[in-house]
């Protein structure tokens, strides 16, 4: 792959006590020197060959302040590195092939004299090609990767810049799905990325304490809870009973009466529809409870044959419930005012269900930060504050309960006037026209959640310099709303907080629905994950004649299964739907976890079997990479791995995670699938090169027999080989993917 680099100007400044021939020996020992930790090394290494160069050009080109800079050559064949001097030449009004004709006669006998990194340059058109001393940059490379292990590839680049990106933020009724997955990946994995940058990130699970479905859920948890042991984990004892509760409550509202459903329910089938098809006659004429009716009559009974022993016994208690709608928002109300009794209720439920939630979390290792509740914007005083600064905003229009079509109307923020009068751009790449309006309160003044949305990211915002919102496509105007709102509220909060927009995940068979209590859950979806790689494992190991203990096939099955699901979700732009399918992202052979997992356990595996040789007296040990005769690193697969892969690792990293920050409403390209893209890239590179067709690292038993002598080449290539999983480790615990040994 070609890649393009952004590089600031770093020139030499030529004092008149330098003489050339000093820098030409300063510029020697300078190429050498270890490489940074905490920078981009492979900025670094293009930085040093600027030097070299400039020491040459400066003494041609005195006053010129825009020398070009070094890049990677697109073609390892042609040249390592280039220069183009087209837009240098044509701003003097020179001809750039002539001029680089004229360069590279006296610079190749400066580089020659230099004795630094370069040792060769050609002029091919307006290119000033170099070629450097590929066993110095091999050494001064692998030497960088050693000491900096698992944190090679990161740089200082964000300057400890303070983000906190919120992710997961699932209701706190019910299990995390595989939407909801996306959605964690995505955020866990930037929060990775940022850190590697040099970002102080944070990571935040906004929980939704309030609202209809949550009083629903509470109500009926606090009911059962003593009188049941749950027999499911409890996120999903939990979204069940909110599945029931909302059935529950839609066949009140059309008019049933849920006790006479649960006694025919418990009678049979032919019963439930005798009492059906009561209802249906009692309402005929009047659609949308027919309609009602059916519907909710069909999700009961199939809730029902799969949570009947819990229903039996909520339904003991709810059925006595007059009105399920008011008695649940009472409560919610009683939540919102921080009423003692009200908060046993809810938090007993919402920190049940988080405490399921966290569990599934952590069998993909991701851990938040800090979850903040939306109820304690309200109880600490935040939503009454803001409020107030926002009724003085000139396009605050409070709500009313006749408007000019005769009806209540919210209180809400004139987002077009706001719009209009600030000269924001309008239309393609701007803000829609005749933008609507964000409602902030219902006509009897209590507050929305798009309300609460504003609150919340000023709160953030206080804490941080960027704000990251990971969210679903369908919530684009959503986000774009608040973000707007903070922008007319306070001017400084413009380009503060941009959300990271994701599609969705398409099934290749069924459909959720959190009504019916049906999802393909995170945790199913691990288990059936893990049920297919046992096998493919099983097979391998046992194709191999390989013993392998209960405990670590298990140990190394559910890193697999994890990885499968984390390089699925991620693996693709957040832009593009997935289509999820189990048989693709376990195939070993193709780009997938399994795939990247299995060809870097073979790099262990090369360095294990060296290891092995060593203590039977077969090769030497291995000696220190000074001792190492680098130009035994001959092979064109070597330096290409090392110049596509492993120098611009860092580069790869801060070009996913720190894109330019655009004029809202445009939003940030982040790369959440570059790193995929890179691991599957490098481990395919690796296949080629130690592959049947490739460089045979270690000696066979036949060569050892008839008297090696390439112990010298072998020692260069495990210290290479040991960079290589280096690498290819960080770049999976980005993923966090913990790096296997042995598959």
């Amino acid at each position: 792959p070609a890649h393009t680099f952004t590089r600031a100007h770093s020139p030499i400044v030529l004092g008149s006590r330098v003489q050339p021939k000093e820098l030409d020996r300063v510029s020697s020992k300078m190429a050498d020197q270890d490489f940074t930790a905490g920078e981009d090394v492979l900025d670094q290494l293009m930085k040093r060959l600027d030097a070299e160069i400039e020491v040459f050009i400066k003494a041609k080109e005195p006053d010129a302040n825009d020398l070009p800079l070094v890049t990677r050559s697109r073609d390892l064949k042609k040249a390592d590195f280039t220069v183009q001097w087209a837009a240098f030449a044509a701003k003097r009004k020179m001809n750039p092939v002539a001029y680089v004709s004229e360069l590279v006669e006296g610079l190749q006998a400066h580089v020659d004299q230099a004795k630094g990194l370069i040792t060769k340059v050609q002029g091919v058109g307006p290119y000033l090609n170099l070629f450097v001393d590929r066993a110095r940059v091999f050494r001064l490379v692998i030497r960088a990767v050693s000491a900096q292990g698992d944190k090679f590839g990161h740089t200082k680049a964000a300057g400890g810049k303070r983000v906190i990106i919120e992710h997961t933020s699932s209701n706190p009724n019910a299990p995390l799905h595989i939407g909801n997955l996306r959605n964690v990946m995505i955020g866990a994995h930037l929060a990775k990325m940022q850190a590697a940058c040099g970002f102080a990130v944070k990571q935040a699970f906004y929980v939704n304490d309030l609202g209809a479905q949550i009083g629903l859920t509470a109500l009926a948890y606090s009911r059962v809870y003593a009188k049941i042991q749950p027999y499911l984990k409890i996120d999903h004892w939990i979204g069940a009973m909110y599945a029931v509760m909302n059935t529950c409550q839609e066949l009140q509202q059309v008019g049933v009466n849920i006790g006479s459903v649960e006694d025919a329910c418990a009678k049979g089938k032919e019963a439930a529809d005798a009492l059906m098809q009561e209802y249906l006659k009692g309402a005929e004429g009047d659609e949308k409870k027919t309609k009602g009716i059916t519907e909710y009559f069909d999700i009961y009974q199939d809730l029902r044959e799969r949570f009947e022993k819990m229903m039996v016994v909520m339904l003991e208690d709810v059925r006595k419930i007059e009105n399920i709608k008011v008695e649940a928002g009472k409560l919610n109300l009683a939540y919102e005012r921080q009423e003692a009794w009200a908060v046993k209720i809810f938090r007993k439920m919402v920190c049940d269900c988080l405490t399921g939630v966290q569990t599934t979390l952590s069998t993909y290792g991701v851990q938040h930060d800090q979850f903040d509740f939306e109820s304690e914007l309200g109880w600490e005083g935040s939503n009454d504050k803001v409020l107030e600064i926002m009724k003085n905003s000139d396009y605050y229009v409070p709500q009313t309960q006749c408007n000019d079509k005769g009806v209540p109307q919210g209180a809400y923020l004139d987002m077009d006037g706001f719009i209009r009068d600030q000269g924001l751009k309008v239309g393609k790449g701007g803000y829609q026209k005749d933008y609507p309006p964000l409602y902030v309160l219902r006509p009897d003044g209590s507050t929305l959640y798009t309300y609460r949305d504003i609150v919340y990211s000023f709160k953030k915002a206080s804490q941080s310099d960027l704000i990251l919102n990971i969210i679903c496509s369908e919530q684009d105007l959503a986000q774009q709303k608040v973000s707007l709102g903070m922008m007319m509220m306070n001017p400084e909060m413009k380009g503060r907080q941009y959300h990271l927009s994701y599609d969705l995940v398409k099934l290749t068979t069924g459909k959720m629905s959190g009504r019916r209590g049906r999802y393909l859950l995170a945790d199913d979806l691990y288990d059936d994950l893990k049920t297919v790689i046992r096998e493919k494992m099983s097979k391998k190991f046992k194709d191999k004649g390989e013993d392998i203990s209960p405990e670590l096939f298990d140990e190394v099955t559910h890193e697999v299964s994890t990885a499968a699901m984390k390089y699925a979700l991620l693996s693709v732009s957040c832009q593009t739907q997935i289509n999820f399918d189990i048989a693709k992202i376990t195939d070993f052979e193709d780009a997938s976890a399994p795939f990247i997992l299995y060809n870097s356990t073979r790099v262990a595996s090369v360095v294990r079997k060296f290891n092995d040789k060593v203590e039977k007296g077969q090769v030497p040990a291995l000696p220190p990479l000074d001792s190492v005769d680098c130009a035994l690193l001959d092979d064109g697969k070597e330096w290409e791995i090392l110049m596509e892969f492993i120098l611009p690792f860092a580069s790869m990293i801060v070009d996913g995670a720190m894109p330019k920050l655009p004029e809202p409403p445009a939003l940030p390209s982040y790369g959440t699938h570059k790193v995929c893209d890179f691991l599957n890239g490098m481990v395919r590179g690796l296949s080629a090169y130690y592959g049947p067709a490739g460089v045979r690292i270690l000696p066979t038993d036949s060569q050892l027999e008839e008297g090696w002598n390439g112990a010298a080449a072998t020692h260069a290539r495990i210290h290479l080989c040991k960079a290589f999983k280096q690498v290819i480790d960080n770049g999976l615990r980005l993923l966090m993917i913990e790096p296997l040994e042995r598959m």
